[in-house]
C-alpha cells in the first residue's frame, strides 16, 4: 500500500508519494522498490529503490544512479547480466535510480524548459526529500552518479547546491569527439521540443565494435526515449563546463578508452575545488560502459571499489 510523507525544505514544501521500501523476499530481490518525488512545480520524478544487506544500511552511502540522454532508469537495470543498479546493491549499497524529468514514468512538460540547469534542481529536490527521510532511514552518506548528460547535470547539481558527498562522473569529458561536430544538430531538433537521436546515431556514438553486443545494441535501441530539446541545447552550450571546479567533495572520473561520444581525457586538473579526484580508463569499452560486455563488470567494481574506499 503507498504512504504519502510530506515536509518543508527551506520553505517548500514536497510530498513523496512511497509504494513501497520495505526489503524485498528473496524471490522479489531484482524487483526494485517504485517511489514518486513530487516536486515543488507540480511535476514528479518516479524513482526505483534497490537494497540489500539491511543491517548494513547505516553506514553504507546511498548512490543515486541518474541517468544520460535518450535513456531511463533502465540503463542501470538493463538485461540480465547489465544491472549495475542491483549488482551495487547487493556489494551493500543503497541504490536509487530515477527517470529524470522527461522521461520514463515521471512528468514530462515542455521539452524546452528541461535544460541542464532546470533539470539539476529537480534533483536537488530528490536529494534534499531522500536527506530528510523519503526513502525511510536518512542516509549519512549521499553520492550521485551519472553517465553521459547525466554526469552533467550531477556536476551541474553538486556545484551550484553542494548537498552530495561525492560525485561519480561516467563516460563524460570536456572534450567531444572530432565525428559528433559532423552531425546535423540542427535537422534532430527542428524535430520539436522532444526528439528522437535515431538508431544511426545512438549506434555509432552510443556503442564500440567489436566489444558492444548487436543484441544489447539492438535491445537498447528498441528501448531508447525521446530527448527534451533543452537538455541537448544545454550541452552544444557547454553549460556544465564551470561547474566543475565549483565541486567540493570527492569525484570519480570514469571514462571509456573506445568512447566515440567524448574524447577519453583524465580530467582531473578542471575539478579544482574537489579535495580528492580519482580517475578510472575503462579498457575495451564504449560510450555505454555499462551497457557494454567487455567493460560492464569493469565498471561496476571501479564504482564499488570508489565507494568503499572513499565513504
Amino acid at each position: 500500500m503507498s504512504s504519502v510523507a510530506r515536509w518543508s525544505v527551506q520553505g517548500v514544501a514536497i510530498a513523496v508519494a512511497i509504494a513501497s521500501v520495505s526489503r524485498p523476499s528473496h524471490a522479489e530481490r531484482d524487483a526494485p522498490a517504485e517511489v514518486t518525488f513530487r516536486l515543488a512545480d507540480g511535476n514528479t520524478i518516479a524513482g526505483f529503490v534497490y537494497r540489500e544487506r539491511e543491517h548494513e544500511r547505516a553506514r553504507a552511502p546511498l548512490l543515486i544512479m541518474v541517468h544520460g540522454a535518450s535513456d531511463s532508469h533502465t540503463v542501470f537495470d538493463f538485461a540480465p547480466g547489465f544491472r549495475s543498479a542491483v549488482e551495487l546493491a547487493e556489494a551493500g549499497f543503497d541504490v536509487l535510480t530515477v527517470d529524470r524529468v522527461g522521461y520514463g514514468a515521471s512528468s514530462h512538460p515542455d521539452g524546452d524548459h528541461l535544460s541542464f540547469a532546470v533539470a539539476a534542481g529537480y534533483l536537488h529536490e530528490v536529494i534534499q526529500a531522500v536527506r530528510h527521510g523519503a526513502l525511510g532511514a536518512r542516509p549519512r552518506t549521499v553520492v550521485v552518479l551519472g553517465p553521459s548528460a547525466g554526469a552533467d547535470i550531477a556536476m551541474v547539481e553538486a556545484g551550484t547546491y553542494h548537498d552530495v558527498d561525492g560525485v561519480a562522473i561516467c563516460f563524460n569529458t570536456s572534450q567531444l569527439q572530432p565525428a559528433l561536430f559532423a552531425v546535423d544538430f540542427n535537422a534532430l531538433l527542428a524535430q520539436g521540443p522532444y526528439f528522437d537521436f535515431g538508431v544511426d546515431f545512438r549506434t555509432t556514438f552510443f556503442y564500440t565494435f567489436p566489444f558492444a553486443s548487436q543484441r544489447i545494441v539492438d535491445l537498447d535501441n528498441a528501448t531508447r526515449s525521446l530527448v527534451p530539446r533543452a537538455e541537448i541545447v544545454s550541452a552544444l552550450n557547454g553549460e556544465s563546463a564551470a561547474f566543475r571546479a565549483a565541486i567540493d567533495v570527492p569525484v570519480l572520473l570514469m571514462q571509456a578508452d573506445g568512447d566515440h561520444l567524448f574524447v577519453p581525457l583524465d580530467d582531473s586538473a578542471l575539478f579544482s575545488g574537489s579535495p580528492d579526484v580519482s580517475f578510472a580508463l575503462l579498457r575495451h569499452a564504449g560510450h555505454k560502459g555499462f551497457s557494454h560486455p567487455t567493460s560492464k563488470e569493469q565498471a561496476v567494481r571501479t564504482v564499488r571499489g570508489w565507494l568503499r574506499s572513499r565513504f
